[in-house]
This record gives structure tokens, C-alpha cells and sequence, in this order.
């Protein structure tokens, strides 16, 4: 009949409004993360480019960092490297990608002094994790050697601050090898014999007990990583605690819209009359529009593009992605920087202006940069990843500065240099001259007549210099103009206004910029904090 009729479709838009999962108030929801950190201490002592892994202790060690970085997808994670000195290359974070991404470039030529300071690379690791508000924390020691004599000390730095374990893994073998040069040959010691470093077990295990650590010797499986990383997570257990951050979720109300299908469906229930209605709509569609709407129904966009975007599919996660931030990291990791920095901009919080600063300086434009990051810090000061990139891009934009006001004095100190060779030129161009016609009469006199014809040539040279120093004003003014026009006129197609200028000096900065030294900021970097530091303690012996 027609009510049922009427009554069956009214059902029909119920289950379809009740699907579409209406809503009209968020919830905030909280967020809990694994409380572990993991601060890994990285040597570049020279010892490390030693041979006796294939290719060298420090590509193997650098292989294993990475490993064990892409294991810990939960917690956050820090890198220490030491030589002479000891250097924080990132603070303690929660994107375990950043520190792999600067892995590759490590190398004992980044640090401005050579050795092995282990001591001072424990105490920046456990001075890193307690502001980063961590009391318990994991070291983790990648090293081939540690001398005696500072097995003690790293046990007095642990146990005076807190709860921390030291664990260590050994990078060479037993037999050693000697430590090569760039130039050809290896490295000696005063007495002239060839160092040859080798791994000593012993040692590295007395540290790792010790500090209630565990020790390993690399291996060419991943035994070894494995046997480190289930260590960590028993001896602190996996506790967690909840974030400061919140997201918002929008709460689904839909189901109650389900209850007004209890009295239509009472009313006009006839034995299999609902099946057939509800179901009819089905047979009319493609297959191509079923499989759209179907996954429509059991994702939102937002799901849709979190899926590609793990995946590895980030530019179709940016455009399936409604939420702006979203998208934002979509663009990001696809290397749209400016829609990224774009999306990142509709969020004023401290991990928006976060964020789109990391966009910006992505995309070069390091006053944005600077400015987001400074943006950040103020809404939130304990942004400790924000600190530390706006100190990098304040030092990487003075060292451009520097490089163009050196610039700038090169080219002033060449187009003086110019002005002052053209009358030197145009005097030997005259010189030349005359030299080619006194030795054109010279040839044309007897050999006999040589002395006497030196003494006319000096007497004629010394009559022209007279003759020029007498001609008239009129012409030396001639001369003189036309020596100026000259250079003028010569220079004429090739002249560039000062906005050309300052333009071509803009665009040779952004060049240097190419990553021809992808290690060259972190040299400056750790160049700068020598120099502040004015550590003036050498150890008491070679340490290699």
C-alpha cells in the first residue's frame, strides 16, 4: 500500500542520515605514549675509519645506528658524537626520522678536535636526558675502544645522576687495523710506528656490567641489535604516561537515529518485504560506483589519506586529507614545501608555527623560518626541537652574511685591481713599441756599430721621454680621455646595475646552499660550540 510504501522509504533516509554519522560536538581525547629514551653516543674518533670491517668501522657502525633507530617506533631518541669534544647533533625527539636522516654524514673531519673523550660524550647524554625531564634513560655506547682510565670516571658520572644504564656496542675485531690518511699512508705515533687500534672485549664489557648495561660486538645479522634492544625494554618495563597534547575527535551520533526505525519497522514489518526494499537500491548501481561508495562508508577522507600516506603514497594522501594538518604533513614528506607551510599556517599553535618553520626552511626561505620558530617558542618555551633549529638557521644565515661580504670585498678588491692595471697596460703597450723599433734599427746596422748604436738607442729613449714629457696639455688631455673612454666602451655590454648585482649574489648564496657538503653545517656547527666552550684540556695521553 502506499503507506507502506511511504514508510519503507522513510526507513531508508533514516539509515542514511544514521550512516552518515552525524555529529555536532567534538571530544578531546588524550594521547599516551611508551616512556622510554634512548640516547645514543657515537664515536668519531679516527680510530673508527680503521678497516678491519668491510667497508670500515664507521660505516658499519653508522648501518647498525640506523637499524636500531628504525626499531624504536615508540619513545623518544637523542645523538651524542665525541672526539676530542663531545656534541649534541639532535635533542631527544619523537621522529626517530630526523636523527637517520643525518646518520649518513657522520664523520671524524666534522668535529674540530681528534681523540676520544668518551667521559665528556656520557655526561652531555645524561645531561641531554634530564632536560629533557628524564631521571631513567638508556645510553647506548657505539664505540671501538675506551681507554682504562675512564672506565671509572663514565661509572662516577652515571651513578651521580640519576638512573640511567649504559650499554655498549663494540664496532671492529680483535686483530685491529691501522687508521689510513686521505693522502696516502696511516697514522703514526711519535716514535713513527703505526697505530693499529684494536677492539678490546674486555674493556667495552666492564663498562656495560659496570652500568648495569649489556655489551655486544656488532655482527653481520641483526643478533646483535636484537639482544641490545630487548635488554632496554626490561629494564624499565614499558610504562607509559599521557601527553601533553590532545586531538579532537568528533563524537558520532548517529547511532540514535537508529531508535526511529523501531516503530516504522513495527508498523510496516510483512515478511520479507524490508529485506527486499532496502536491498532493491543495490541492484541499480555499477561496480565501479559500489566500490567508491563502499569505501566512502567505512572511511572518512581523512582515514583514506592516513592509509596512503602509510603506504608511502604522499601525494594522494595530500589530496584525500580534509584536515589541514594533515595535508600539511602530506605535502611535507611529498616535498611541496610551500603547500605544506600553507596548510601548516591555518593552525596557531606552537606545533603549527613548529611545523610550518620546519616548511619554510625546507623551501630555503630562512627568515619565515626563523620567524615561525620564534613564534613557537613563545606560545610554548619547552619546545626543545624548535630551540635547537631556530640556533641553526640564526648561525647557518650569519655564515651567509659572512660568505657575502667576503664576497663583496672580493669583487671591490678585483675591479680596483682593474683600474689599476689598465695605465700599466697601456705604459707597456708604448714600451713595447719602442723596444720593437729600436730593435728594427739595430738589425739594420752592422754588428760593428752595436756599441755605438746602444748608446744612440739610450740617448733616443731618453730624448722621447723627454719629448713626451713636453708635448702640449691639449694632447695629454686627448690621451687621457681617450685611455678612459676606452675601458668604458669595452665594458659597456657586459655592465650590470646593482640590483643585477645584488640579484646574482642572492642566487650564487642559494646555490652554496646545494648539499655538495651535506656535513658542512653540522662542522660549523660543532666549530662554533668549540669555540664558545674554550675547552683548553687535553687529555693525558693519544687516545685514537
Amino acid at each position: 500500500t502506499k503507506a507502506l510504501i511511504t514508510a519503507l522509504v522513510l526507513a531508508w533516509i533514516i539509515c542514511l542520515t544514521s550512516l552518515a554519522g552525524p555529529t555536532w560536538q567534538q571530544l578531546p581525547q588524550s594521547v599516551h605514549k611508551q616512556d622510554s629514551a634512548l640516547i645514543a653516543v657515537f664515536d668519531l674518533s679516527p680510530s673508527m675509519l680503521a678497516e678491519d670491517l668491510t667497508p670500515n668501522r664507521l660505516v658499519r657502525g653508522r648501518y647498525k645506528l640506523i637499524d636500531i633507530l628504525k626499531r624504536r617506533t615508540e619513545g623518544v631518541s637523542g645523538l651524542v658524537v665525541y672526539g676530542g669534544d663531545a656534541h649534541t647533533v639532535s635533542p631527544l625527539t619523537e621522529d626517530s626520522n630526523t636523527i637517520i636522516s643525518l646518520v649518513p654524514v657522520l664523520h671524524p673531519t666534522l668535529l674540530p678536535q681528534y681523540g676520544s673523550n668518551v667521559e665528556e660524550a656520557v655526561e652531555t647524554a645524561v645531561s641531554l636526558a634530564i632536560s629533557g625531564g628524564y631521571q631513567k634513560a638508556d645510553i647506548l655506547l657505539i664505540t671501538d675502544g675506551v681507554d682504562p682510565s675512564a672506565i671509572s670516571d663514565i661509572s662516577s658520572i652515571i651513578a651521580d645522576r640519576g638512573e640511567f644504564r649504559l650499554s655498549v656496542l663494540g664496532v671492529g675485531t680483535p686483530d685491529g687495523a691501522p687508521i689510513p690518511l686521505g693522502s696516502g699512508g696511516f697514522v703514526k705515533d711519535t716514535s713513527g710506528n703505526v697505530i693499529i687500534p684494536k677492539l678490546n672485549i674486555n674493556d667495552l664489557r666492564r663498562v656495560a656490567a659496570a652500568n648495569r648495561g649489556n655489551y655486544q660486538t656488532i655482527s653481520s645479522d641483526n643478533q646483535d641489535i636484537d639482544n641490545l634492544l630487548e635488554a632496554m625494554e626490561s629494564l624499565f618495563g614499558e610504562s607509559t604516561q599521557q601527553t601533553e597534547r590532545s586531538f579532537d575527535l568528533w563524537d558520532d551520533r548517529g547511532h540514535w537515529l537508529a531508535l526511529l526505525l523501531i516503530p516504522i519497522l513495527l508498523l510496516s514489518f510483512r515478511k520479507g518485504a524490508v529485506v527486499v526494499v532496502l536491498l532493491a537500491p543495490l541492484l541499480f548501481q555499477s561496480n565501479a560506483v559500489e566500490a567508491f561508495e563502499w569505501k566512502d562508508l567505512w572511511a572518512t577522507s581523512d582515514q583514506q589519506g592516513a592509509k596512503a600516506l602509510e603506504l608511502g603514497d604522499a601525494e594522494s594522501a595530500k589530496s584525500l586529507f580534509e584536515d589541514p594538518m594533515w595535508r600539511g604533513s602530506a605535502a611535507y614528506k611529498a616535498g611541496d614545501f610551500d603547500q605544506a607551510s600553507d596548510n601548516f599556517s591555518t593552525d596557531d599553535t606552537a606545533d603549527g608555527h613548529y611545523n610550518k618553520g620546519n616548511a619554510l626552511a625546507k623551501s630555503g626561505d630562512l627568515d619565515g623560518a626563523l620567524k615561525a620558530y620564534k613564534q613557537a617558542l613563545e606560545l610554548q618555551p619547552a619546545i626543545k626541537d624548535a630551540q635547537f633549529n631556530h640556533d641553526l638557521l640564526e648561525q647557518l644565515k650569519d655564515q651567509q652574511e659572512q660568505e657575502q661580504e667576503q664576497e663583496q670585498e672580493q669583487e671591490q678588491q678585483s675591479s680596483d685591481q682593474e683600474q689599476d692595471q689598465q695605465p700599466s697596460e697601456q705604459q707597456q703597450g708604448e714600451d713595447s713599441e719602442q723596444s720593437d723599433e729600436n730593435s728594427e734599427a739595430s738589425e739594420e746596422q752592422p754588428s760593428e756599430q752595436e756599441s755605438e748604436q746602444q748608446g744612440e738607442s739610450e740617448g733616443s729613449e731618453e730624448q722621447a721621454e723627454e719629448q713626451s714629457e713636453e708635448k702640449p696639455e691639449g694632447e695629454k688631455e686627448q690621451e687621457n680621455n681617450e685611455s678612459k673612454q676606452q675601458p668604458e666602451g669595452d665594458a659597456e655590454p657586459a655592465e650590470m646595475t646593482d640590483e643585477e648585482k645584488q640579484e646574482q649574489r642572492e642566487i650564487d648564496a642559494m646555490l652554496r646552499r646545494i648539499p655538495d657538503d651535506p656535513g658542512g653545517l653540522l662542522r660549523a656547527k660543532f666549530r662554533y660550540e668549540s669555540q664558545m666552550r674554550k675547552q683548553q684540556r687535553p687529555p693525558d695521553q693519544e687516545r685514537w
